[in-house]
């Protein structure tokens, strides 16, 4: 459009720019900035509040991650179920044996699986994580397929929900390689926690890399949202009590709350790190905040202090007991609450001694005993002479004697239960 006098600038003209060697304007109507000597000390308004930092226009991205990682899921379940011999584990066991373990009809070992899903045997041998085997054996690729796998075919279904739930619209939004990034460092991150601070235990779903969909959904509300100063169109309050639920529900026993958590911090501080949007600011042009930028410089920080303290405890026997050392950790994996209760609603020694578990007791002896397919039985006897084997039926597993089974069973057995 050519520059005449100033009565002729058209009405929805905005001078961006009113000194210097000349002005410069923003012709909405064309999108082009237009240099105008003649309006060098012309002041036009700027453009409406609700049409400031409005997200740039971006077509969005069709989902091929999340359709990789939810085929990727469900091919390894069918191999489970293949080395499992095509049977699903029975939900509980039909009868109790003379002994006191579990047992079929028949009288042979039963190991039942309420996630309907393979045997533990079959999960260890697929590649579930399993601490022994990853440090001992230097089966490392253990970090990787334990994300792939998962406890049964209940297990499978719900994460895979949450894939497409949460994943799906991130990926639209984001695309497939920020959002694959970010899928797998939650997982292998979520992994060397559970490694670290739950040892001795068999873990395997992509519970991990679920929980950082969940985190990268933080990030993109303090990365697009509060760095804005809105939170208007956030979804805050319903990703809050997405949250608070998923995270209440990690406090029970046989979750591995560890995977859980150690994927959410990763995949917030990913996800901060990828995730900014630009956004259309008062100029007319397409940017990222101070906030944002700041939010960017730290949060990759973070990140490589994430990645060095992962390798460091993967290498070294001594960071990793000092990680085991914190007496506090245990209570982020499993809480037992006695709400309206005199006794806990569950034992979080389950967390520790997974199975098919029982304590029981006579005049002489507390007997603790776990029942596993495929490995050494776990059983413990202790004198009731023995301080540390007092014991009260209504305890509800707090007692010096199961804990001591615990630590017992943790090092002994290397063989253990599945964590979703």
């Amino acid at each position: 459009m050519p520059v005449g006098r100033p009565d002729d600038i058209p009405f929805d003209t905005v001078t961006l720019e009113c000194e210097g060697i000349g002005a410069r304007s923003h012709d909405k109507k064309r999108g082009g900035l237009l240099d105008n000597k003649r309006n060098r000390h012309r002041v036009v308004a700027p453009p409406p509040l609700q049409d400031m930092y409005l997200e740039s226009p971006r077509k969005p991205h069709w989902p091929w991650f999340c359709m990789i990682a939810i085929l990727g899921c469900s091919a390894y379940f069918v191999m489970e179920m293949q080395e499992n011999g095509w049977e699903f584990q029975p939900f509980s066991c039909p009868r109790q044996c003379p002994n006191g373990r579990p047992c079929n009809e028949d009288g042979s070992p039963c190991e039942a699986n309420t996630l309907l899903g393979p045997t533990m045997a079959v999960m260890d041998r697929l590649g579930a994580k399993n601490d022994e085997a990853i440090f001992h054996r230097n089966e490392w690729w253990r970090i990787v397929t334990c994300n792939w796998m998962h406890g049964g075919l209940i297990h499978l279904v719900l994460n895979m929900m949450a894939v497409l739930q949460l994943g799906v619209s991130l990926e639209r939004s984001f695309g497939f390689w920020r959002v694959g990034v970010l899928y797998i460092l939650s997982g292998l991150f979520g992994t060397m926690v559970s490694v670290i601070f739950l040892p001795g235990v068999i873990s395997v779903g992509a519970s991990a890399s679920v929980f950082g969909l969940v985190g990268s959904c933080w990030s993109d509300v303090i990365q697009n949202y509060c760095a804005r100063c809105t939170l208007q169109g956030s979804g805050f309050f319903s990703l809050l009590i997405l949250t608070v639920i998923n995270m209440c529900i990690g406090l029970t026993p046989l979750v591995d709350n560890f995977m859980h958590v150690g994927g959410f911090v990763a995949g917030m501080v990913v996800g901060l790190t990828l995730f900014s949007k630009k956004h259309v600011d008062v100029s007319g042009r397409r940017t990222y905040t101070c906030m944002q930028r700041e939010i960017v410089f730290f949060s990759s920080i973070l990140v490589l202090l994430l990645v060095l303290v992962s390798v460091a405890a993967a290498l070294s026997k001594d960071v990793q007991e000092f990680f085991r050392s914190c007496t506090f950790c245990e209570n982020i994996n499993c809480v037992e609450i006695e709400l309206f209760t005199t006794k806990p609603w569950w034992s979080c020694c389950i967390a520790k001694v997974p199975g098919e578990c029982a304590l029981t007791d006579n005049v002489t002896f507390v007997i603790a005993q776990c029942n596993m397919t495929n490995a050494p039985p776990f059983e413990m006897f202790c004198p009731r002479s023995d301080p540390e084997c007092a014991y009260d039926a209504e305890d509800g597993g707090k007692s010096a004697i199961f804990a001591r089974g615990c630590a017992h069973h943790a090092e002994s057995a290397t063989k253990t239960a599945p964590r979703h």
